[in-house]
This record gives structure tokens, sequence and C-alpha cells, in this order.
């Protein structure tokens, strides 16, 4: 061949050789070598098979070219060099000679560079390969979360940003009782209303950093609608996906109906106040008699029988009493108030409860009070009290010789638990022993459930082990947190904090009960009996308390079905000075209230007939005219539920004060001459009313502007007395319906009826009306019924005046 075309082929990556019959090779190109298998053994004459192994056993291929059977042979992809760094593959091609010469008995091998093709290929290959796999993933990717979808019990909906549904599983396809044709598309609202109120802004997020931030919204309560109208109750939580496609952007929300849960909370609230109630019942009749029984003549071992009764049902009362706080609050059914208190009330409070047991056994009670310290904060009272008795009663418990010291300091909110930002203050309790302490080994066992710091604790002091356990939830629901430090056989210290707003001096003026004069000064130390002899100012009235003259004359109704109970009411009552009859249930009570002018009522709660409850509604449902006093009689609840949710329902039903039983001569003493000043305060005002209005009934003493009436009448008095009448006849029907509405509880009658009468009396010029109507408008709107009965004796009280006025004038 000649040099041209050599050349010609070694640039395009080609070589070649000839060969005989023999397959020796006869003629090659010069870089031939390159692609040999033994670059060494290519020279003329030398076998083909030997330069390229290849080519062993295809003599017969080479046969069939030389007869012209077959016009050509390859071997495509022969690799020469395993190096992957530099690899090396090349093509083999048998054929005819090329040359001129026509030799027939020569073939031609041209031998070509083949790298670059072969990488390529391989390159696709594998590409192909791991695409392959990648769509496998893929698809099996999807099949596994379209069946973990498919199989929650919970509902989920997918949306876009806009807020349309785009995807849903079959359990929200059940809850919802849409399929999913008829909500792709429909905004999410249309399920659930509460979801717009929860946006998750993502516009601003940057998405190359944060595609591992879960943005979340936190279950929430609420409601869904189905399909067929029905409202279900849900909680549901919210979640942003966001990612590098718009079109897979959008809202995961995730729906857990709650029904089954509300019924078993339902069901464990009517429990606990069934067991409130049952158990409670039997024991307050061992309390009440036991305390009747310790006010007669006994022997001295009488009464050491008596006295081992009494403090048994109280602790069996106790225990009952952490039972029931300690399940309230496991169930998330503690709901804590938000009231002003006066702090150092609240402690003090606690320290004189507990001073008795203190000075039995000797001990030192020291409060260390300091100037620092807020006069009024925001907060629950009770539940404060409730842990600073637990703590100082365990101080006084396991200490037999020396003291317990109570301090208090207030600091900046550290936001210990971070849940408590709201409240600015941090108040700090500390409660130290010189009792038995606590070995370190055991610390970590004091604040769990039923635990004890060891069998012997339990033998010798008694108690659950839950006391400690609730004190730790009421101080994180408390927005703070608990802890002790101890030593053994010298001492523990206990500290407590709470997130609370402090109430500025100013305003804790105005609201703080008891007056600086009666709030014992900063002081080192406070001892036990320093303690007892503020009593009477900051403690129920005692029992040895005697009710004023006055109180004699209040006429009571006891109505309870329990035999027992009613027995220890009634000494109680005469104990106190009172005379009472009974109602065995609430329908005798009605009737005995349409005949004997009662002025108060000891309601119980459960009752056979008609309840306490229904019994109060009826009595509101009634006009004042219907009992024989001519006014509402005031009703007091005495019951053993002690469920937070009792004492409300109690309120809401229209009571006006509620004891919870057993109930303690004291706070009797303290409920009934409370209500007896309020009552015959409010006799003695009608009586002054009624004598004024027999006398001198004239337009002074009414309560209208009759400068703004005589402009309204153009100073026609005939027509001032049409329109007069007129209104009054306009208010009295709708003040009855106010009455009966706030006894049902609906607050949108309330708030109509009272706009009118608002309105009205604006016009009329009547502005001690129009501001008691306002105010009980504003109750309405709030939906809080307690005080509405006030202002609706207020108003009925405007309205008779007037009416007075009008037949004296006639």
């Amino acid at each position: 061949m000649n040099s041209f075309f050599t050349n010609l082929l070694a640039v395009c990556g080609i070589e070649y050789l000839i060969i005989d019959e023999n397959l020796k090779i006869i003629e090659m190109s010069l870089g031939l070598n390159h692609f040999a298998e033994l670059p060494n053994e290519v020279k003329l004459g030398q076998d083909v098979r030997i330069v390229f192994p290849e080519l062993e056993g295809l003599e017969d291929v080479f046969d069939a070219i030389l007869q012209g059977e077959q016009d050509n042979f390859e071997l495509k992809g022969i690799m020469r060099s395993p190096d992957t760094s530099s690899p090396l593959y090349i093509d083999i091609r048998i054929t005819n000679n090329l040359q001129e010469d026509h030799y027939k008995n020569r073939l031609t091998i041209v031998v070509e560079d083949a790298t670059e093709r072969m990488v390529l290929e391989q390159s696709l290959f594998q590409g192909a390969n791991e695409a392959n796999l990648l769509l496998r993933n893929l698809k099996a990717s999807k099949q596994y979360i379209d069946q973990i979808v498919t199989s929650m019990a919970d509902a989920l909906l997918v949306t876009t940003l806009s807020g349309e549904i785009k995807k849903m599983n079959y359990a929200a396809q059940i809850l919802l009782q849409y399929n999913e044709i008829e909500l792709i598309g429909q905004p999410i609202a249309k399920v659930i209303e509460e979801a717009n109120k929860y946006p998750l802004i993502i516009d601003d997020i940057d998405i190359s950093h944060s595609q591992d931030i879960n943005f979340l919204v936190k279950e929430v309560e609420t409601v869904c609608y189905t399909k067929s109208g029905k409202t279900i109750s849900i909680a549901f939580s919210s979640s942003i996906v966001k990612t590098q496609i718009e079109h897979f952007q959008g809202y995961v929300y995730i729906l857990r109906d709650m029904t089954e849960r509300k019924q078993a909370e339902l069901a464990k609230q009517e429990f606990l106040a069934m067991i409130s109630h049952e158990v409670r019942t039997p024991i307050a009749s061992v309390i009440g008699m036991a305390g009747l029984l310790q006010y007669t003549e006994l022997t001295a071992e009488q009464q050491d029988f008596v006295e081992t009764i009494y403090t048994s049902g109280n602790s069996l009362l106790k225990i009952i009493n952490d039972f029931l706080d300690f399940s309230k609050i496991q169930s998330g059914n503690l709901e804590l108030e938000e009231e002003p208190f006066a702090l150092r009330n609240c402690i003090h409070e606690a320290l004189y409860l507990l001073a008795p047991t203190a000075r039995e056994k000797g001990l030192k009670l020291t409060f260390l009070d300091s100037p620092q310290l807020p006069t009024m904060i925001v907060g629950d009272i009770t539940r404060l009290r409730q842990v600073l008795i637990n703590l100082i009663s365990n101080a006084i418990k396991f200490t037999e010789t020396g003291s317990i010291e109570v301090s208090v300091i207030i600091r900046k909110n550290s936001d210990i638990n971070h849940s408590s930002t709201a409240n600015p203050d941090e108040i700090q309790f500390s409660i130290k022993d010189t009792g038995i302490g606590i070995p370190r080994d055991r610390l970590e066992r004091l604040f769990k459930a039923f635990s004890q710091v060891n069998s012997s604790i339990t033998r010798q002091y008694g108690g659950t082990g839950l006391g400690l356990a609730i004190c730790k939830q009421l101080c994180e629901l408390m927005g703070g947190r608990i802890w002790v430090e101890s030593e053994l056989n010298a001492g523990s210290t206990f500290y407590f904090t709470i997130a609370a707003s402090v109430i500025s001096e100013e305003s804790a003026a105005a609201s703080v009960v008891f007056s600086q004069q009666e709030i014992p000064k900063a002081i080192e130390s406070l001892q036990v009996e320093q303690l007892a002899f503020r009593s009477h100012e900051l403690f129920s009235v005692p029992a040895s308390s005697s009710p004023s003259p006055d109180l004699y004359k209040l006429r009571i109704l006891l109505t309870e079905d329990n035999l027992v109970n009613q027995k220890i009411a009634l000494k109680q009552l005469k104990s106190l000075g009172y005379s009472a009859d009974v109602a065995n249930n609430g329908k005798e009570a009605l009737q005995l209230l349409e005949k004997i002018p009662y002025d108060l009522i000891l309601m119980d709660y459960q009752m056979p007939i008609l309840d306490g409850l229904e019994t109060t509604k009826q009595i509101h449902r009634w006009q004042e005219s219907s009992f024989a006093s001519g006014r509402r009689p005031v009703v007091i609840a005495m019951t053993a539920n002690a469920m937070k949710q009792d004492k409300q329902m109690c309120l809401d039903a229209g009571m006006d004060d509620y004891l919870s039983k057993p109930v303690m001569k004291e706070n009797l003493a303290a409920t009934l001459e409370y209500w007896g000043n309020v009552i015959f305060k409010a006799k003695e005002t009608a009586a002054t009313e009624q004598t004024v209005s027999t006398t001198d009934v004239g337009s002074a003493e009414l309560p209208i502007d009759w400068e703004r009436l005589h402009q309204l009448s153009e100073n026609n008095p005939e027509f001032e007395f049409e329109l007069l009448q007129i209104f009054v006849e306009d208010i009295q029907p709708r003040l009855e319906v106010i009455k009966i509405a706030i006894a049902d509880c609906d607050f949108e009658q309330i708030a109509l009826q009272v706009h009118q009468i608002k309105g009205s009396s604006a016009n009329m010029g009547v502005t001690t009306m129009y501001l008691a109507a306002e105010k009980l408008e504003q109750l309405a709107i709030e939906q809080e019924r307690r005080g509405t009965i006030n202002l609706i004796v207020e108003l009925e009280d405007f309205i008779k005046r007037i009416q007075e006025f009008l037949i004296i004038s006639q």
C-alpha cells in the first residue's frame, strides 16, 4: 500500500496488515505494534494469531473470505489495556486483499482504534442503567409513600400554595364523606374554616438553606364539615412543602378525628364527677358528724375516738382530692385561673392553716418577708396555695425538732421551661426544714407519681406519693419548676418557681382586699404565735364567732335529699344561730318558695325528681311576684362534687355561691354572714324606697334626665307620662325574656333584648338604666353569666320605681 494511504490511515487511528493463505504477515503499517497483544512479536513472517490472539479459531472465516464465500468479518470492542485511566479498545476487520496486485491468496486485516466509541458506549450504558435504577427506585418510593398515606388512620389533605386541595387519602374521604374528585380544586376552608387562621408564610423562605427544616403548625383543635353538613371535632396540624419545582410546593394537613377522644374525656369527667360525689358524700357525712360530736359533752376517751375519726376522715378526703387533682392534670382538664390576688395573703393563709400542727410538734414556723415582695400578682391563688400547703405540711411531717422557714424572692423571668414568656416576672419560693433529709441517690424519685423515698416512709408517715407529683405538674402549668436540695439527717430545702405578672403598686392599692395596716410588716422571723392572732382578719369566720342579731332573721331553706347531710347541716346552722326548713328535692323546694318567704336556699347538686341545677333554672324563670317573699332568694350550692366544671355548672345555672362538701362550719358561717349582709342591705334599701314612694314620690327621685324628657315632649306633662307608660310596658316583657335566656344561657337572646333596652333608655334619658343595660350587654357579648342577675335586679328596680311614680302621679 502506498505511503500516502498508509499515512492517511494512521492519522485516522487505523493500522493494517496483509497476510497470506498461511496467515503469515507479509506487509504491515508502522504503528501496528501499538494495537498488538504482544508488540515485540509484530514482524514480517509472524503468524498473525500470535500478534492478535483474538483471531485464534477463526480459520474457517479466513478460508470463507479467501474463497469468496464471505466478504468480511469484524471483531469489535476488543480491550487492549485494562487501565481505566488510559483504556485502549480496538476493532478488527478481515477482508479480501484491497491492493491492485490481484493476489487472491492474500487477506487484509484493518485494525482501528475504537477507544473513544467504546468509552462513550460504556458511559451511555452505565447512565442508562443508573437512570433505569433511579426510575425503579422512584416508582418503588412512590408506591411506598402511597401505601403509607393510604394506610394512615388519620386523614391527610395536600393543597397548593393558594390553598386548593390537590390530593387526599382514603381516611380523609371516609372522614369528610367526599370522594377525591369532588374535593380536588376546592379550597381547604370548605372543610376546615380554621385552616386560614393559621397561615404558613413561605414566600420569604430560602429553599437552599431550609430544606431540612420542618415548618409546622402544631396540633390545633377545631371542627371540620362533612359533605352531609355534619360537624366533627378534629385536631389538625399542617406543614409546608417547598421544593425547587413550584408544582410540588404547597401544604400538608393531617386531620385527627377527636370524637372518640372527646367521648372518652367526657366519660372520664363523668366518672370522676361520680367518684367525687359518691365517695365524698359518705366521707363528708363522717367528717360532719365527727365535727358535731366534738362540740358535745364527751369523756376524754370518747373525745379521743372522735378526734381520730375526724382526723382519719380528713386524711381520706385529702387522698381522694389528690387522686382527683392528679387525674384532672393527667387528662389536661385542669384550667388555671388568671386573677389578681395579694401574694402575702396567700402565704399567710397557708401558714395559718398549718400553724396549729407546727405548734403541736414544738416547731418554729418562720416566714422571711421582704420589702421587695410584690403586693399583688396575677395568677391562680388556689393552686399556688395548694403547692405551698403541700410542701409546708411535708416539712412539718418530716421534721421532729427545729424549724421550717419559708422565703420568697422575685426576679425577671429567665423562661426556665420556655413556656412562660408571656409573664415577665419569676417568683421563687423556698421551704427549708431541719428534718430527716433525703439520700442523694433517692432524690430523682421524689417527684414521680405513687413514689416514696422508701417503703418505711410510707409505713411511718403515710401518704400516696402523689403530693409532690401534683406539685411538680402544677408548678409547670404555672410556668415554673420545682427542685430540692437535701442532706440526710440535716434537712431539706424545696424550691419552686412560678411565672406571674406583677401588678404595679398604684393598681394594687385599688385592688388589694386587705389594707396595709392589716398585712403584717416585713419581718425577719414571723413565728407561729405571731401568725395566730391575725386569723380573724386573714381567714374565714371562726366557728366560735356569733352572728349579728340581724342574721337571726335570715330565713333559710335547706334542699337536700340525704338524711345524714340534713342532720349535719341543720346542726351546723343551729350552732351558728340559724334555723332552716328542709326540702327533700327540688320539686318540694319550689312548692315551699310559693308559700314561705325564704331569703336563702342551701341547694344540693344531685337530688331525685328535680336536681339542684334544674331547680335553680326554674327559680330564675319565675317572675318575682311568684315568690312568697316577692323577691328571688339567694341560692348557694352545697355539693360533694369537687370538679371545677361542677362549680362552673352551678354558677352557670344561676346559683350565687358554692360550698364544697364536707362543708366546714367556718366556711358556712362566713358564707351566710356575707350573703346575710347582702340580703338585709337589699331589704333595707327596698324598705327605704317604699317609704319614700308612699310619702314623697316626685320626679327628683327617679333615675331620669328630666331635662332630656322635657325636650322630647316639648314640656307636655301628659305626653311625658304617656312616654313613660309605653317605656315601662315595653321593658317589662323584655326583662322576663332576658331572665329565661339567662337560665338557658342564650347569650344571643340576652344581647338582642338588652340592646333594645339600652336604646330606649338612652332616648328617654334614663341614664342609670342605660349604664346597667350596657354592662349587661357586654356580659352577653363575652358570654359571661356571672353578674347578670344583679344587673337584672337593678333594671327591675328602676322600672318598679317608675311604675310607682306613674301610679301615685295619676
